[in-house]
């Protein structure tokens, strides 16, 4: 198999500015907009929090959270980004990003916290909080259509 190096650079060329953020510039104002190197860089206010906080879940896991204390946290620790995501997107509201990046790490410590529980305890019900999540999610856009 032969890689074309070409079509390879022409499609991280188009793709490199979704590394760090997956807004469009029209939604540039969800994220923070440092200066590196005088290079203005999009970084996602709610996946800045995602990402620590993913790792925050993993390690709770090991200290604390164990059985039915764990699934209702999986559960409970991604409201409110979910309300501030609704807030945000159904009505005329901007929000603000710190609250992305905090809710944003209370979703992460959800998600690390899941990925847990279903490698290490095999906990099926954690994909069933997903489920649920997903179908909220999606009945909430369908809605707004």
């Amino acid at each position: 198999m032969r890689i074309d190096t070409a079509e390879l650079r022409k499609g991280l060329s188009k793709t490199r500015r979704f590394v760090l953020a997956h807004h469009l510039p029209s939604e540039f104002y969800r994220c923070y907009s440092p200066s590196v190197f005088g290079h203005r860089v999009h970084i996602c206010a709610r996946c800045l929090g995602i990402y620590p906080g993913i790792a925050m879940g993993l390690l709770s896991y090991s200290i604390m959270f164990r059985g039915t204390d764990a699934l209702l946290a999986v559960a409970l620790l991604p409201v409110p980004s979910f309300v501030d995501w609704a807030v945000t997107t159904f009505r005329d509201r901007r929000g603000y990003n710190i609250v992305r990046t905090v809710t944003g790490a209370l979703l992460g410590s959800g998600y690390g916290l899941g990925l847990a529980l279903l490698l290490f305890d095999s906990s099926v019900a954690v994909l069933g909080i997903g489920l649920v999540y997903g179908i909220i999610a999606f009945s909430s856009i369908l809605s707004s259509w």
